[in-house]
């Protein structure tokens, strides 16, 4: 990014603080057992790679908290603890996994190409020679190496008998097959572990080769395990869920401790330094994707929370996607009613409606205002946004962008800092704003196993019907921070 354009994102401001009250502090029991009953989904997915990582889980990873994740949260703290799992233990799983990710880059990748997405080393990870019809990486850091490739069913065929042939004599190959997945699993005789796995997918067979050496088997079955069809979520821990409270009340402990002897207590919160006084409440927009109370909004909105509330309830961050500024929230109560997204991209200087909550503090309640799409794209050629006129607020941001027919075709982002630009370029941009693309969202939506309403452009409505309309599914978003 050059100069110029860096000083320009650098002012696009993604939301600005309000008038936030003080909040009661809150403690974090670093002896409680451990539970993943009120993890969020991308937290317990976070675990369970950590624990793949480990080499006490070695099953796939899913959104959700398997008795197989259970029985190896207990394995692994009993091998390296010698106790019951318990917090703290979760939070030196997550420090453990958060070090690897900062080491070699570890992110989920997908492979466009093939369909699928799976754990890789962005950092660390070096092309090597291509093999046949496969693309070969090699992880930097270990001796794990992938292959890529899209093949026939004679080929995908082939490759699975070859790999058994491979297998070591004496032992037993693992293999898993059905109409649309093949897993074969060996070790050669030269010690050498091997994982093949092909998708059917789009009328070819996707398939991913691994293999390494005996002593990175756990680094093999984590990557193994962490394939799968489809987008992924990303790798991280969710801002200010309990895992993430957790870690950060056991950081200071855990600079210190790397495992501890097997007759240790486990320590409590009381051992650890006073926390620093927390941040007051913020608030900004979102609205209902689902009749189960799903919300979508803005990550910059959710960003460190301790709590959330959705019109008042309680609510928690499932997933969050920082590159698109995109957050799934799952609110205690029902939703009163569901957007619906538009199934075509909003058209050049078309009517736009922008709702949401801004400077709540101030002026109170719901607020809505009127424009066009100004540019098919955001700042600097950004394909996921777009420019649009409806003047927003601090507190818009995560509303929803509405077409003059009520369907959404936006999720409202940012605005940029007029005054900034005026000291810059000497003159005063006037509304100049952005929304995420509604099929930026929508994919978002799908990657969370959310399935948003979707209705083909059709007359436009009254202003004040869909103003009404749309009010009923858009909500009011408090977030508490630490």
């Amino acid at each position: 990014m050059t100069g110029p354009l860096r000083t320009l994102f650098v002012l696009l401001l993604l939301a600005l603080p309000p008038w936030r009250p003080a909040l009661a502090q809150e403690t974090v029991d670093l002896a409680a057992p451990f539970t993943a009953e009120d993890l969020s989904i991308q937290d317990r997915r976070f675990l369970q790679v950590a624990l793949a990582f480990e080499g006490t889980l070695d099953a796939p990873i899913i959104p959700d908290w398997p008795p197989g994740a259970e029985a190896a949260m207990h394995g692994f703290a009993r091998t390296a603890y010698g106790t019951a799992p318990s917090a703290l233990h979760m939070a030196a799983l997550a420090q453990d996994l958060t070090d690897r990710i900062a080491r070699d880059g570890w992110t989920w990748r997908h492979l466009d190409t093939l369909g699928l997405s799976l754990l890789f080393p962005a950092t660390t990870a070096t092309p090597a020679p291509a093999k046949g019809a496969f693309t070969v990486w090699d992880h930097g850091g270990s001796s794990l190496r992938y292959r890529f490739a899209t093949l026939s069913r004679v080929e995908a065929q082939a490759l699975h008998r070859d790999t058994v042939a491979l297998q070591a004599e004496g032992g037993t190959a693992i293999r898993t097959r059905d109409a649309s997945l093949a897993v074969t699993r060996i070790t050669g005789a030269d010690g050498t572990l091997r994982h093949v796995r092909s998708d059917y997918i789009d009328g070819a067979w996707s398939t991913v080769v691994l293999s390494a050496e005996a002593s990175d088997r756990a680094l093999l079955g984590a990557v193994a395990a962490s394939i799968a069809p489809g987008l992924a979520a990303p790798l991280a821990v969710t801002r200010g869920g309990r895992l993430d409270r957790t870690r950060k009340a056991a950081a200071p402990l855990l600079a210190t401790l790397d495992r501890l002897p097997q007759d240790a207590p486990t320590p409590n919160e009381a051992a650890l330094p006073q926390p620093h006084p927390p941040r007051a409440a913020s608030t900004g927009s979102g609205f209902y994707v689902s009749a189960e109370g799903h919300v979508l909004t803005n990550a910059h909105v959710t960003d460190d929370c301790i709590t959330i509330r959705v019109d008042g309830l309680p609510a928690r961050l499932l997933a969050e996607a920082t590159d698109s500024d995109l957050a799934l929230l799952l609110s205690d109560g029902p939703a009163p009613a569901v957007a619906t997204f538009s199934e075509a991209p909003a058209r050049l200087n078309s009517d736009v409606t922008a709702l949401g909550y801004p400077l709540s503090h101030i002026l109170g309640g719901m607020n809505v205002t009127r424009g066009a799409v100004s540019a098919n794209t955001g700042l600097s050629g950004d394909i996921a946004t777009m420019q649009i006129t409806a003047p927003v607020q601090p507190g818009n941001s995560g509303g929803p962008l509405i077409g003059a027919d009520g369907s959404v075709v936006g999720v409202v982002v940012a605005k940029l800092d007029a005054l900034s630009i005026a000291d810059q370029l000497r003159d005063i941009p006037q509304n100049v704003n952005f929304a995420v693309r509604a099929e930026v969202a929508a994919r978002f939506l799908a990657a969370q196993g959310i399935s948003p309403r979707h209705a083909a452009p059709h007359a436009a409505l009254p202003p004040e019907d869909l103003a009404q309309r749309a009010a009923a599914f858009t909500a009011f978003v408090e977030c508490d921070p630490r």
